[in-house]
């Protein structure tokens, strides 16, 4: 009998040595693909196309601190922030609006840490990114107020998965944390947080359902680009890229290389011109949830009614199929549709 405990115990602690170096050995970040999206690509931005803005001058040397004018007086800001938009790909009048706060361009740099040790760059790691500013109180000459950038995608009708990569700008610290909100920044939700040095507080969460799951990705290794895939299956979403600061320990400044968004636009027309976006529709935890009492029809993706309620803030989608329906809900002349995805 001992000798069998000895054995299974002996095959648990190997399994959990193979566990760990699995984990310790996952330092690119996850691959894109396996969440197959099936709506189009909408938005694919490598920030190449900005005009350069940073006060460094080699790529390797990642703080913009501030710098003096030749008057010795002028401060020339290393970080700045900015309001961008860019078209929706596919659409002459859609628009994605990038809020840069704090905020580094280097279009024409090579990626810098996103190079891997021997040569050669991560694949998906594009040479253009934006340098978010850090708050780091550990070196008293460069520039520490916090930064981030916004990505506004409400124009999209549902936003299902996206794609993007990061580096830093050095040393073993180069977490990022992709954070969301879906009620016009009233409250933020963590879809991704990856520190750097304590990489085993790394999480990803389903906004649908509330759950947190962890994961073993290292962000430590800065030779190496990452690449991340996140389901978002939401509507009236803003993302927010920013530092990942861990409980405790010192962080890196965050570059943002790539964003690609595979999503659904549909062009405004005279109907839509009467959509009230403060009827919010959402779902989470086979519910589809409205912001107030309302009448409210669910169809299938091919159009099928599937429920109908009135005067109602909650439909229980338990008994149903998982996938996405679309929701329209009306309240006197208040009238909007939302993509919800019920899994």
């Amino acid at each position: 009998m001992k000798t069998k405990i000895f054995t299974l115990f002996f095959a648990i602690l190997l399994l959990g040595n193979l566990n760990v170096n699995a984990q310790i050995n996952l330092t690119t970040g996850t691959p894109w693909g396996l969440l197959s999206p099936g709506e189009p690509l909408v938005v694919n931005e490598n920030f190449q196309g900005y005009e350069f803005f940073h006060s460094d001058a080699s790529p390797d040397e990642g703080n913009s601190e501030h710098k003096f004018a030749d008057d010795g007086i002028t401060i020339i800001p290393g970080y700045k922030s900015d309001t961008v938009q860019t078209a929706i790909l596919g659409s002459s009048s859609g628009k994605v609006t990038y809020d840069f706060h704090e905020c580094a361009f280097a279009p024409e740099w090579a990626t810098a840490y996103a190079f891997r040790d021997a040569g050669g760059q991560t694949p998906n790691v594009s040479d253009g990114f934006v340098e978010i500013s850090r708050f780091d109180t550990t070196y008293s000459d460069i520039h520490t107020l916090p930064g981030y950038l916004e990505v506004d995608l409400r124009e999209l009708d549902f936003v299902e998965v996206i794609q993007w990569t990061h580096s830093s700008t050095g040393g073993s610290k180069r977490g990022a944390m992709c954070k969301i909100s879906i009620d016009d920044r009233g409250t933020w939700d963590t879809l991704r947080y990856q520190p750097g040095e304590l990489w085993g507080y790394s999480f990803t969460k389903d906004i649908t359902t509330g759950v947190k799951t962890s994961n073993g990705y290292r962000c430590d290794p800065s030779a190496y680009g990452m690449t991340w895939e996140d389901g978002v299956y939401a509507s009236n979403v803003i993302l927010r890229f920013e530092e990942a600061r861990p409980p405790q320990g010192a962080i890196q400044t965050v570059r943002i290389h790539d964003l690609k968004v595979y999503g659904t636009y549909t062009p405004p027309t005279a109907i839509d011109d009467i959509r009230d976006s403060s009827l919010k529709i959402y779902s989470a935890n086979k519910k589809i949830i409205i912001s107030e009492p309302a009448k409210v029809a669910v169809y299938s993706v091919t159009g099928t009614l599937v429920r109908m309620e009135e005067n109602t803030e909650r439909i229980s989608m338990e008994n149903y199929p998982v996938g996405i329906y679309i929701v329209k809900a009306q309240v006197g002349s208040k009238l909007n549709s939302a993509k919800v995805v019920i899994k």
